[in-house]
């Protein structure tokens, strides 16, 4: 009997601990999940924030960039312009390999596109040089101001989620993109900062870069997108010593590389359009 008693105490205390086991393992599960769950909601909240803070951080720039001009730091008003165009290049890539593409963060670019590249360098080159010929400049600056606000206007129009874009259009833009209008509008005064020729800061040099930075925007022009460059395993070492050799160029001789780089593009405008009406031939024959 005894003998029963005592086997019969084993299993209970055996029967005890399991159950402890048991209930121990339960928790330490559920703790995990939610430590889990806490974790994928702040990677989620920081991948959701991040698309817009680089945006914010554009506008921060462009805003700037004002402020230089205010002060005659006319190279540090530049540079602002062109950390931005930067910062934009990147804050759409960013949404979308996050995948936090929204309409917000659509709305909340065109808004900073048309601070930064918009108003931000007609003051500029008001204040350094339109200023000279009175409402005649002004009007000029209100001319690419106006210019880059319809362009962004049919941007997002042309890229709502019910339109349809062909794969064609899609390796390219139609007329020049806000931030590259700005860096030509303030073309001029990059080559003054280069040569430090006056001449690149009278009025009429200023007037023509606006007036046709302003047109080029809102043209039907088919250009040349970074869409269009393909890379893989067999190109990527030319790709990544090409911009290598940018960026050391641009850290060392920044306004003779962003003129020849300017140059470059302004080439490519005629070359883009005349690629895109053969690839359209090809495409509807």
């Amino acid at each position: 009997m005894k003998n029963n008693e005592s086997n019969q105490d084993d299993n209970k205390i055996l029967e005890d601990k399991l159950e402890e086991k048991v209930e121990n393992n339960i928790e330490e599960n559920v703790l995990g999940d939610e430590m889990s769950e806490n974790r994928q909601q702040k990677s989620f909240r920081i991948s959701k924030f991040l698309p817009n803070a680089v945006t914010i951080t554009a506008t921060c720039f462009g805003l700037s960039s004002i402020r230089f001009a205010l002060n005659s730091e006319w190279e540090y008003a530049v540079l602002c312009i062109f950390i931005s165009s930067l910062l934009d290049m990147f804050d759409g890539k960013v949404a979308r390999l996050l995948r936090q593409s929204s309409p917000f963060g659509m709305q909340l670019d065109s808004l900073s596109d048309l601070v930064c590249f918009g108003v931000a360098p007609s003051i500029i080159l008001y204040l350094i040089s339109m200023n000279y010929v009175g409402k005649v400049g002004w009007a000029v600056c209100l001319f690419y101001t106006i210019c880059c606000a319809m362009r962004l206007a049919r941007f997002n129009v042309s890229h709502a989620p019910d339109i349809k874009i062909s794969e064609l259009e899609k390796k390219y833009f139609t007329g020049i993109p806000a931030p590259t209008g700005a860096i030509l509008a303030l073309f001029p005064m990059i080559l003054f900062f280069e040569t430090e020729n006056y001449f690149f800061l009278t009025p009429p040099v200023v007037s023509v870069s606006l007036f046709l930075s302003g047109l080029l925007m809102v043209s039907t022009l088919k250009t040349i997108s970074s869409k269009m460059l393909e890379i893989d395993r067999t190109n990527a070492w030319l790709a990544f010593t090409g911009m290598a050799l940018i960026i050391i160029c641009l850290t060392t001789t920044l306004w003779l590389t962003l003129s020849v780089l300017i140059t470059i593009y302004i080439i490519s405008i005629p070359a883009g359009t005349y690629m895109y009406t053969q690839a359209l031939k090809q495409e509807t024959n």
